[in-house]
């Protein structure tokens, strides 16, 4: 890099001869004409030399000088005064201003070249040696070792880090080959990461192991060609202690190991509870299908005739005949349920039309509503949903018995089933003019047990809600309500979506 010097004099002559002086040696060479103008040039310029001149406007050489030595930046930069003073007085008052060194007026060529010439060397002199007293410090506080060996492996240099690493006692690292502070395995590795760095050749780091045991370290090592002249015959190592994030990832993966076991243990388990509850429900459907049989044969009877009964009976047996097959159908859906609780375990394997499902449902719970004058409406298409129509069935079977027990005190009961669109999946709900309920126990009403106000002396214990929201859970969706007092209420389901591949493939609805 050119030396940079810096000429402050108000004079243009002055500074036409000091260029004519220097400019052969090859100086890159600024100027200022004023103390300030100096001051914000050697700033911006960082020069290894200023020639200035004592009598200058405003604030004379002494003041420029002193100036200068007063800012942490700049106080380090060599000052010659050129000055026409020749007592004694003069010269004391610019070394105790900061100067360097004097040039009296008029300059003689050849001294001021040779002056000019031994400061800016003695400055960057200077300049280095402060700038190899920073690397070394950085170099033995370094983080990681570092050593620098010869074509054979041999150990140059090595920071404090890399002597703590690699020294052993009474065996210094400088002088030894830095194969032999390592075992087999890890020294040949080594060997080659030096090879191939004396060839310029890009290494990607390698763990290499030292000592066994509890003493055992992991190196991670990397190799880099030092030049020197136009040869390669030097290799630096960096090398980091990664022992600790080593040790700590073996944990990790050793703690995900039996975490998978302890996974796999209890998916068994699950599968075994899911497989004992489908038993448990094909033997309590089993038993209840006996007596439920035959209650449904002695109703049979009576209704066809077979025996006599009296007008007043008839309606009582037929209302009977239909509870009767209600039930058998129930106890049917509670092994199908079963089924579908212990299948959910295996994500959604189902892509049903919900329509035709819901249609047949509204007739049903129609033909069971008290007052005659209740609507009940599907309103525009549905979605397609990842559950079976028994679970649809069983859902909405409650949700539609629900809503026609409270609006049963209107005078028109209306009651609407319809889709609203969701970012996590289909939802279908069921809104109807009740008696609704406030808002701030819309919690409440999937408690078991739990029956709001609102409810007043209409039959159930509170549990029909609390189980189809287990049972919406189970198959990965959710059930919520909106409601005020006395406006209706809208329960909304949502649904797990069919996977893509059964989607194409709509199960058909029974």
């Amino acid at each position: 890099m050119t030396p940079r010097i810096l000429i402050v004099d108000d004079e243009k002559m002055n500074q036409v001869t000091l260029e004519a002086f220097l400019t052969t040696d090859g100086y890159e060479l600024h100027y200022a004409e004023n103390g300030r103008e100096a001051f914000e040039k050697a700033r911006a310029l960082m020069p290894d030399l200023i020639l200035l001149d004592v009598m200058l406007p405003e604030l004379d050489g002494f003041g420029v000088c002193k100036l200068l030595r007063s800012d942490p930046a700049l106080g380090r930069i060599p000052i010659i005064l050129i000055t026409a003073l020749h007592d004694e007085q003069s010269r004391l008052e610019g070394l105790r201003a900061g100067a360097d060194d004097f040039l009296t007026k008029p300059c003689i060529r050849e001294e001021l070249r040779a002056r000019v010439r031994t400061v800016v060397s003695l400055n960057r002199f200077r300049a280095l040696a402060e700038e190899r007293t920073r690397f070394e410090c950085l170099y033995e506080l370094a983080p990681a070792g570092i050593v620098l060996t010869d074509e054979q492996g041999r150990v140059l240099a090595a920071n404090r880090r890399a002597e703590t690493w690699l020294g052993g006692a009474g065996r210094p690292l400088v002088g030894d080959l830095i194969a032999t502070r390592f075992e087999a395995a890890a020294a040949a590795g080594l060997e080659s990461i030096i090879a191939a760095a004396l060839r310029d050749e890009e290494v990607e780091a390698q763990p290499l192991h030292r000592g066994t045991g509890a003493d055992e370290r992991i190196m991670l090592v990397r190799g880099a060609a030092v030049p020197e002249g136009r040869r390669t015959s030097r290799a630096m190592l960096v090398l980091g202690d990664v022992t600790a994030e080593v040790r700590a990832r073996e944990a990790l993966e050793k703690l995900n190991a039996e975490l998978e076991d302890i996974v796999r243990a209890r998916t068994r388990q699950l599968e075994d509870a899911n497989s004992l509850l489908l038993s448990y429900a094909s033997f309590v459907s089993h038993d209840l299908r006996s007596p439920l049989t035959v209650v449904k044969g002695y109703l049979a009877l009576l209704e066809e005739g077979v025996a006599p009964i009296s007008d007043e009976a008839k309606p009582m047996v037929t209302a009977a005949h239909r509870a009767a097959n209600t039930m058998a159908e129930m106890v049917t859906n509670i092994l199908q349920l079963a089924q579908d609780v212990h299948d959910s375990t295996r994500g959604p394997a189902f892509a049903l039309d919900p329509q035709p499902v819901l249609k047949h449902l509204i007739s049903h719970v129609r033909d069971l509503a008290e007052n005659r004058e209740t609507k009940i409406t599907l309103a525009g298409p549905l979605p397609t949903v990842g559950v079976t129509a028994v679970l649809l069935e069983r859902v909405f079977f409650n949700l539609l018995t629900n809503a026609v027990k409270y609006s049963a005190g209107r005078p028109k009961p209306v009651i609407e089933i319809g889709a609203r669109a969701h970012p996590e999946g289909p939802v279908i709900y069921v809104r109807d003019n009740g008696v609704g309920f406030d808002a701030r126990d819309a919690d409440r009403l999937f408690q078991e047990f739990s029956r709001l106000p609102t409810a007043g002396a209409s039959e159930g214990l509170g549990l029909g809600l609390s189980l189809v929201n287990r049972l919406v859970r189970a198959h990965g969706g959710r059930i919520w309500a909106e409601s005020d007092v006395g406006a209706g209420a809208t329960f909304f389901v949502l649904l797990p979506a069919p996977a893509a591949e059964d989607a194409a493939l709509l199960t058909p609805a029974p």
